[in-house]
């Protein structure tokens, strides 16, 4: 993946890597991966990327959805902010959370929670003079989930953002690492001023198969529903607010699952 080929690129420009399978969810684990990192030089920032979903609406979210998508994001911070505070060389420690904890968005309560509580370990971490970020990101298009779920390049509109590419991600982080707040945003907010005439250049079939990352319609078995398709809960709520926006048209999360091409293809 991308990480692969940072890796090698980093390698071949000289620079010592070494991956560790230190499990930070646990103390242990925290300190065996700073002890592993001070053997090869003195610990300059730690970036906490991790990030594990489990959406569903509220009313079906366990216990375990909770637990197992807090466990990387708030115990493995927790874990780091205890053990880092033993080292003077730290300049920086940077988490990433997400628009969804500072906006909000259906069917993920629990990682909106768990990134929330990344942000105050941070606030606690700035009261008290030490280095603490989080930077609330919206949705990225090159790597990650996004990419995963909706192929290469893709545009749909995210929880009101569009995808940003991952050079002006680097960018921007690049100038937060200098800004002294604790919690910074970055996000493409979507087009708002989306006429009529432009809104219906795109059919609901295609807008829909967009969020679905279904490249050729035709292909699909018009009766198959959309749950069917692999639609997930974020993938839901993007096709509810996607039809209410832009083609006034108000189903119940049940009703969307049921939904098919052929379907969608009547509300044209």
């Amino acid at each position: 993946g991308f990480q692969a080929l940072c890796i090698r690129r980093w390698r071949n420009m000289g620079v010592q890597i070494k991956v560790s399978t230190a499990d930070i969810t646990t103390l242990d684990g925290a300190k065996q991966l700073m002890r592993e990192s001070s053997e090869l030089a003195p610990v300059g920032g730690i970036f906490n990327l991790a990030a594990v979903l489990r959406d569903g609406l509220i009313e079906n979210l366990t216990e375990s959805d909770f637990v197992i998508s807090a466990l990387p994001k708030i115990v493995g911070t927790k874990n780091l902010d205890i053990i880092s505070r033993e080292y003077s060389s730290l300049d920086y420690f940077v988490v990433f959370s997400s628009i969804t904890s500072g906006r909000g968005n259906l069917g993920q309560t629990n990682y909106g929670l768990s990134n929330s509580a990344m942000e105050r370990i941070m606030e606690q971490r700035q009261a008290v003079g030490l280095p603490g970020l989080a930077i609330q990101w919206g949705a990225i298009g090159d790597v990650g989930i996004i990419l995963e779920k909706m192929g290469a390049f893709n545009d749909t509109e995210i929880g009101g953002t569009l995808p940003q590419r991952i050079q002006n991600c680097l960018d921007t982080m690049d100038i937060f690492l200098q800004q002294p707040h604790p919690i910074l945003s970055s996000y493409v907010v979507g087009n708002k001023n989306n006429s009529a005439e432009n809104v219906n250049k795109v059919s609901v079939v295609q807008a829909v198969a967009n969020i679905l990352g279904i490249k050729a319609v035709e292909s699909v078995n018009g009766n198959t529903t959309l749950a069917d398709l692999g639609m997930d809960s974020l993938m839901g709520t993007e096709i509810k607010q996607t039809l209410e926006r832009n083609y006034d048209v108000v189903l119940s999360a049940l009703e969307i699952r049921n939904l098919t091409f052929d379907k969608l293809g009547k509300l044209d």
